[in-house]
């Protein structure tokens, strides 16, 4: 998927890859692993990021998910998700580090004139977005997994926020899907919203949680490719 979203104060056009739920684990194939990371290195993106949920049942995948994310090209940033966290947020943490990757555990770097802001997982509610933004000045790109916490980066000054978390729906049928969701209380399913000037992009993701299929364009495996633009 490719797409333009605005980041105030930029100074000059950025290409970000962004990966999302990746769910390595015995219900999403190697192969889309590969077929991901592929896709991302033929777009020589500036810097790749990935927002959690690199595990789905386990930690017994972790070998895989280094030496795969580690073929990824340029610099890479990542947050943790909710299935990292009930697998083994610190072994999931380790592996990302040894492919590296900069993990964002709510902390904030900067790439260039470009500030990455990073929350940890809010649904398992270990997510600070006071001390992921402490200090911070200039453009600046949000990670959230769970979307539902990215107004909580924007209370912050952070107005373009980069999530996942809802696969689409994984399996989504038009009409109802969108109704369950809500009555749930999720507000972002798949895609761009925007709320005045702060603006969030949920991916649905490669990989696949419980069952190991897709179902409804919402819910397709994607590999997005974000052209980060100035804001005038």
């Amino acid at each position: 998927e490719r797409l333009s979203l605005t980041v105030e104060g930029l100074q000059r056009p950025l290409r970000v890859a962004h990966l999302t739920d990746l769910h390595f684990g015995q219900v999403t194939p190697q192969k889309l692993q590969d077929h991901a990371v592929d896709a991302v290195n033929e777009e020589a993106p500036d810097l790749t990021v990935l927002t959690g949920d690199f595990v789905c049942r386990g930690a017994r995948h972790l070998d895989a998910l280094s030496s795969t994310l580690a073929r990824i090209e340029g610099p890479r940033f990542a947050v943790l998700g909710n299935h990292d966290h009930w697998c083994g947020a610190e072994a999931v943490r380790r592996s990302l580090r040894r492919a590296g990757i900069e993990v964002l555990d709510n902390a904030w770097t900067k790439l260039e004139e470009l500030s990455i802001a990073g929350i940890d997982d809010s649904t398992t509610k270990h997510h600070d977005p006071v001390k992921a933004t402490r200090g911070l000045k200039g453009p600046v790109l949000g990670l959230s997994h769970n979307p539902a916490g990215a107004p909580s980066l924007w209370d912050e000054g952070v107005q373009t926020v980069l999530s996942g978390h809802t696969h689409g729906g994984q399996l989504h049928w038009k009409g109802l899907t969108p109704r369950v969701y809500a009555a749930l209380g999720t507000e972002f399913l798949s895609g761009v919203y925007e709320r005045g000037p702060s603006t969030v992009y949920v991916n649905p993701g490669v990989g696949s949680s419980v069952l190991p299929w897709r179902v409804g364009r919402p819910a397709r495996r994607t590999v997005a490719i974000l052209e980060l633009t100035p804001r005038s």
